[in-house]
């Protein structure tokens, strides 16, 4: 089908066999088109756990130690709940506006779970805005009025639902475009229900998948109070540290936290399976070797040349942190150089430029090159076809009609799929004109941004959510646009703090969205979910989650003495002021002075990003069968772009996982790989949430002190040629 072959001599098409056996060992083979979907029960519990996600997650996002309640505890909590009002609820037929419907259509449906959680996914994290409403509040500026507040938070969430419908055909319905995250969900969702509609005995192998879901799931909760409370060094084994204790480049080298992670192993899930990697038994074993190849060329080779050569003047500082530094070493304090919120140029001529690390420098340089690597990729490998498709669409929703499909379509899940009613077009174009309007509105009434700024954002958002969105759906990883953003804005308004902070959520987390929108679709598709009624859940969680966010911190705000002060504790707004410290520096410092001098030869690595992919472009062409073909540059790329803040011991071990589980057991036991990968990371990751939940609220107050709750890497945050000790 002509979507299909969008990754036409692609790292994907090399893989194909490898990710068409995951899909299929995930996504059941049929479908049944009378059952239940968007019913009274899902509005209900759709509701209870978007608002219960969203109040939780807010009001813990002020406190000093954060937590998230994330999608796992929905998929737990809704089955019994779902299955609770099917017994209880009357089976009344109503009418109302012309259409029959009832309360209780029946059995509690895999297709309600599957939009429960859809619903409930929108209130998983806080709103972007919630950042800037903050710092606008206590540091920086006037604080900004409620409706303000609202008017950003469903511009930025909503928006992305336009883009979504407009790359439908480009991001979801071909089968080359796997996601593979969503397999997890699709296999947990379905081990869930079977567990529920048991009426005459499951089928041994469904028995079996069960039999293994409860006991990962048991022990993967059980196992995390001890590296997560009593015994945190099994999260970081640090055998160079171990070793050599009293070696200042040993702990350098083998510090999972202040170091580079070399030779440090970790025996916790959460680590392997982290927000940073995602889970390795659901990642491609070629997505994974080019993220590791990318991770050890510059982490192990790169960084430590670089340090010890003393490039920069490199080893005056420690070799890994996000710490920003000045002249002499010490922390960069970035209110030494301020005057109403606003840069001194008096002050900053007297404090000094700033200093970065290394391995900071080199994100930033990686960052830079990934931006044009990705265009180029796509362009090389993807330009004509997605061209070709883009028409396609435009011209199907000029005229109101579907194009003829293939024979090999007809065979596909997404002809399956095609049996439910598309969403209308002017559905997305309506939202897209609506969010539109409340963007434009809150940029001009409220001084967050100037109209066309608001409109290059969008623009922004737009361009870069195919080409990251192709290469997430194949690899599982989504590369991080952040700091692009946070550049242009900061070019174009040097000095205005709050225009970076918007410039940068209506451009990033606008594609940010709108991607985790897609993957809710495919997930949706998977499932033979009809598409409007994953429209509706969708809209109607985030609109949820988004007010009653921002009513959470509203009354916080209000009512909590000395709040985002240190007298104000627990309620500290770590997050909120993480985000100050670095909306202040690009916003104030911005890249003219960030990058000036000895850091500007960093810009060429933009140049260095656009040329290449073209050599291996040219090599798969010339060699369409050798290795060439697996390789994924903007995959290479994707990882260094999480440091220095990313643990860097996790790599090593995820890539091990992935090794054994998506290469030797798919290959050499691919009959086990099928019934239980999918179901055993699923367990893992579902015990893990549970765990760390519980034991946040059990054990958030005991204090642990013995070998294994201590630092065994102290020197790795020391400078090799101290100064001054850093943080002083």
């Amino acid at each position: 089908m002509e979507n299909d072959k969008l990754l036409a001599g692609d790292t994907l098409h090399s893989n194909e066999p490898e990710m068409q056996f995951m899909i299929d060992s995930a996504v059941p083979a049929s479908d049944d088109p009378d059952m239940p979907s968007l019913t009274f029960r899902v509005v209900v519990l759709g509701t209870v756990f978007t608002c219960a996600l969203a109040f939780t997650n807010a009001y813990y996002w002020f406190r000093s130690n954060p937590i998230a309640l994330g999608i796992p505890v929905v998929q737990l909590l809704s089955l019994p709940a779902g299955w609770a009002l099917a017994q209880v609820l009357p089976r009344r037929q109503f009418r109302t506006f012309g259409k029959q419907w009832t309360m209780n259509p029946g059995a509690f449906s895999i297709k309600e779970h599957v939009l429960i959680s859809v619903f409930a996914n929108a209130s998983t994290s806080t709103v972007y805005a919630l950042e800037l409403i903050v710092v606008r509040k206590f540091w920086i500026g006037t604080p900004l009025a409620f409706g303000a507040g609202v008017l950003m938070s469903l511009t930025s969430q909503l928006i992305g639902y336009s883009f979504s419908g407009l790359f439908h055909r480009i991001l979801v319905e071909p089968s080359a475009m796997a996601w593979p995250s969503t397999l997890v969900d699709v296999s947990l969702f379905r081990t869930l229900q079977a567990l529920m509609t048991d009426k005459h005995g499951l089928a041994r192998e469904m028995r079996q998948r069960q039999r293994l879901f409860w006991i990962a799931l048991a022990g993967s909760f059980a196992w995390y109070f001890v590296p997560g409370w009593f015994f945190p060094t099994l999260t970081m084994l640090p055998l160079l540290c171990f070793a050599a204790p009293n070696n200042v480049v040993a702990q350098q080298l083998g510090d999972g936290y202040n170091g580079l992670g070399m030779l440090a192993v970790t025996l916790d899930w959460s680590t392997i399976s982290s927000s940073y990697t995602g889970s390795p038994l659901a990642t491609p074993w070629f997505a994974a070797c080019n993220l590791f190849a990318g991770f050890a060329i510059f982490m192990w080779v790169i960084t430590p040349i670089a340090y010890y050569a003393n490039a920069w003047d490199a080893r005056s500082l420690p070799i890994y942190t996000s710490n920003l530094f000045a002249a002499n070493g010490s922390v960069y304090d970035i209110e030494a150089v301020l005057r109403d919120g606003r840069l001194d140029r008096e002050l900053y001529e007297e404090y000094g430029p700033v200093r970065m690390s290394t391995q900071f420098l080199i994100m930033y340089g990686l960052c830079f090159m990934g931006i044009t690597c990705l265009l180029s990729h796509v362009a090389l490998n993807h330009g004509k076809d997605l061209w070709r498709t883009l028409q396609a669409a435009v011209a199907e929703l000029r005229s109101g009609r579907s194009y003829g499909r293939s024979g090999a379509e007809r065979e596909s899940i997404a002809y399956e799929h095609s049996a439910y009613a598309r969403v209308p077009g002017v559905w997305y174009a309506g939202l897209f004109v609506a969010t539109l309007a409340m963007g434009l509105g809150a940029c001009q009434g409220f001084g967050l941004l100037p109209w066309w700024g608001f409109l290059l954002a969008i623009a922004v958002a737009a361009l870069l959510t195919v080409p990251v969105g192709l290469i997430e759906a194949v690899s599982n990883f989504q590369y991080g646009l952040g700091v692009i953003t946070e550049l242009i804005a900061a070019f174009i308004w040097p000095g205005e703090p709050t225009f970076n902070a918007a410039f940068k959520m209506f451009g990033y987390i606008t594609m940010r969205q709108t991607l985790q929108l897609t993957r809710d679709q495919k997930l949706g598709h998977y499932m033979r979910v009809p598409p409007r009624h994953v429209f509706a859940a969708q809209v109607a969680g985030t609109v949820a989650a988004a007010l009653v966010q921002l009513g959470v911190a509203a009354w916080l705000m209000h009512s909590v003495p000395n709040i985002c002060t240190d007298a104000g504790a627990p309620f500290t707004c770590r997050k909120a002021r993480l985000f100050y410290a670095t909306t202040t520096i690009w916003g104030v410092l911005g890249p003219q002075r960030q990058f000036a001098g000895r850091y500007a030869t960093l810009y060429w690595l933009f140049l260095a990003g656009a040329a290449l992919p073209v050599p291996v472009w040219l090599l798969r062409r010339r060699f369409p069968r050798s290795m060439w073909r697996l390789v994924s540059l903007p995959v290479v790329l994707t990882l260094p772009g999480y440091f220095p803040n990313m643990p860097t011991h996790n790599a090593a071990m995820f890539t091990l996982c992935c090794f054994v589980f998506n290469h030797i057991l798919l290959h050499r036991r691919p009959a086990w790989w099928r019934r239980y990968n999918f179901v055993l990371t699923a367990a893992l990751d579902a015990g893990l949430a549970v765990s760390g939940i519980i034991g946040y609220f059990a054990l958030q107050h005991v204090r642990v002190n013995w070998w294994g709750t201590q630092d065994h890497c102290p020197l790795s945050s020391r400078a090799l040629d101290q100064r001054v000790v850093p943080g002083t």
